[in-house]
């Protein structure tokens, strides 16, 4: 081989090196100091008004009444987030509804929906699982208000 193709060898070596040093100390870094969350800060009013609506009084007020997610043990307790229609992520991510600073729960670890008046949790292929009880899902399963599930070392409830 060329003086040439050796010295390219070696530069190239040298990068990836450098590369892999900068990926595990940014690695270390987030271990250390953790999740970033940011505020999310409230959205702009609009304009336009929606009309009030009225209320269903056909439908069972235990189905429908308002639910929200409470953290009930862990780091953040105390924590409520008022459930919708839409669906609740839990995890690490910062763009989790819920960011949890745990090294035992996934990026992405689980989902709360609502499916016909009823509320169910989803685990999101986690690591170390989402826990409703003392039982491990490996599908949605259905809630009951006040059951503890348990998603690293935070425990939720849901409540009206």
């Amino acid at each position: 081989m060329s003086a040439f193709v050796i010295a390219l060898l070696r530069f190239g070596f040298l990068a990836l090196l450098w590369i892999f040093v900068f990926f595990v100390l940014l690695t270390i870094k987030n271990d250390v100091f953790g999740t970033r969350v940011s505020s999310r800060g409230r959205r702009p009013a609009t304009t336009r008004q929606r009309p009030a609506r009225r209320p269903d009084r056909s439908a069972t007020p235990s189905r429908t009444a308002a639910a929200h997610l409470v953290v009930s043990g862990g780091s953040l307790t105390g924590t409520t987030i008022p459930l919708s229609n839409g669906s609740v992520t839990v995890g690490r991510s910062p763009d989790s509804a819920l960011v949890l600073d745990d090294g035992y729960t996934s990026a992405r670890h689980a989902r709360f929906f609502n499916n016909a008046g009823d509320w169910f949790v989803e685990d999101l292929n986690s690591t170390n699982g989402t826990w409703v009880g003392n039982e491990r899902i490996y599908q949605p399963t259905r809630l009951a208000f006040g059951e503890p599930i348990t998603i690293g070392q935070t425990t939720l409830e849901l409540r009206r």
